[in-house]
């Protein structure tokens, strides 16, 4: 099997741009949107991938003799992905869906050959590319659950989770869900030589770099077609655009992500 290879992110932090060249690479990523081209097998609407996601603070708070029932249901979400989605099992595979994040260790633990890439960028700036869905439904406890990593949580700023206080705390609440699903993700670190982040800015700034970098990770060649289809693929502009905030409407969501801001050298 050679995989999987997911991309793992927090939603807007760059996936849709290493999920087109994951393709034009030749690694099958299933049937992918259209425009934000993630892997919609993987979405909560799975029912698997639903109670994986729930259930991502219990799986990794277990001893390794109760983890078997996880690691059996994403066995069996990884075999019906590869029947409908994956035609040549000979081809290197893989998905993208910033959710999926949330089952990072699980994915490690169950498959030997997983490799991860886990996609950061700076929060500020992920923060303005607005999770419509993620946010319009808050009553659902997955959305809870990534946003705060506790799925009980019905208040924000001592105020009850409503519309009203989601719109009058939007910043605040999408850097909130930054750092819930990076700091999700950094348990891959425990993982070694099965596990890569990289950064959406480096990205922006030495595209050609850093995609030889993920492609000698997962030991496949970085051919020449995605090479060529990189040079028209790279926007620096979006880098940065936090900056145009007020130091006001920076205020809350900086409390929030201040300290992991730093750890990851952002700030």
């Amino acid at each position: 099997m050679y995989g999987p290879y997911p991309i793992f992110c927090r939603g807007h932090s760059g996936g849709r741009l290493a999920c087109e060249a994951f393709i034009h690479n030749q690694i099958a990523m299933g049937h992918v949107a259209s425009d934000r081209k993630d892997t919609e097998f993987f979405a909560i609407q799975n029912p698997l991938m639903y109670e994986l996601i729930l259930n991502a603070y219990t799986y990794i708070n277990l001893p390794n003799s109760q983890k078997a029932h996880y690691q059996a249901l994403m066995q069996r979400c990884l075999e019906q992905f590869i029947q409908q989605e994956v035609p040549d099992s000979q081809q290197p595979f893989g998905w993208k869906l910033g959710i999926s994040l949330f089952t990072m260790p699980l994915v490690l633990e169950t498959f030997p050959n997983a490799k991860v890439i886990h996609l950061i960028r700076d929060g500020r700036d992920v923060m303005l590319s607005r999770l419509e869905a993620r946010f319009a439904n808050m009553h659902d406890s997955a959305n809870r659950l990534v946003v705060f990593g506790d799925a009980d949580i019905d208040q924000f700023d001592s105020k009850p989770l409503t519309p009203e206080t989601i719109a009058a705390n939007r910043n605040a609440l999408e850097m909130q869900h930054w750092v819930t699903a990076v700091r999700y993700g950094l348990q891959g670190r425990a993982y070694g030589d099965r596990y890569l982040e990289v950064n959406y800015e480096a990205i922006c700034q030495n595209p050609m770099t850093e995609f030889k970098k993920i492609f000698d990770f997962l030991e496949l060649p970085f051919l020449e077609e995605t090479k060529n289809w990189l040079k028209t693929a790279i926007y620096h502009t979006r880098i940065g655009k936090w900056q145009s905030l007020s130091a006001e409407q920076l205020t809350k969501p900086l409390e929030i992500g201040e300290t992991l801001l730093k750890e990851l050298g952002y700030w």
